[in-house]
């Protein structure tokens, strides 16, 4: 029987633990409005969205080499821009023999503490969609474009091909 291939979502035999940038996005169950609204292009975040914002600040805190260079929470997903910086002489002999996490292991942290506070006030509702988009950043001209779009997103908004009023 021909079962079809599951798209992969990363790049093979690519080390997502290794120093660089990374533009990640995460979308909500089925593009549900779950973390606000954009009115006039002005983001306003609920209190959803504000834990979602509060767990993002989190990441840095978990992993210390790991730092957030631009994020936006949106109604229906997160953009945000990963840096994994690994010092090695920040860290004893015993730290640099542990593998470090990897992107997927720092997005799933977050997923999970978003799922865990959000449950608390609506255990009902399901948040994520399964996985998460993500672009390693190759050039400073590829940085210098992500950045904007993250930035400019909520103005965008009614041009998103996933935007219903």
């Amino acid at each position: 029987m021909n079962f079809p291939q599951r798209k992969l979502q990363r790049l093979t035999n690519y080390d997502y633990s290794q120093n660089g940038y990374y533009f990640i996005t995460i979308g909500t169950h089925n593009r549900i409005y779950i973390f606000g609204k954009i009115s006039e292009g002005i983001l306003l975040i609920n209190d959803f969205g504000e834990i979602a914002k509060s767990e993002l600040m989190q990441i840095p805190k978990h992993f210390p080499f790991v730092s957030l260079d631009n994020y936006v929470i949106m109604p229906n997903h997160v953009h945000v821009l990963v840096a994994i910086e690994k010092c090695f002489e920040n860290y004893g002999i015993a730290e640099r023999s542990r593998p470090f996490p990897t992107v997927s292991t720092i997005i799933g942290l977050y997923k999970s503490g978003v799922s865990n506070k959000i449950h608390k006030l609506n255990p009902e509702i399901v948040i994520w969609q399964k996985s998460f988009h993500d672009h390693i950043i190759r050039n400073e001209i590829d940085y210098q474009n992500i950045w904007k779009y993250i930035s400019t997103n909520p103005q965008k908004w009614m041009e998103d091909q996933f935007y219903k009023e």
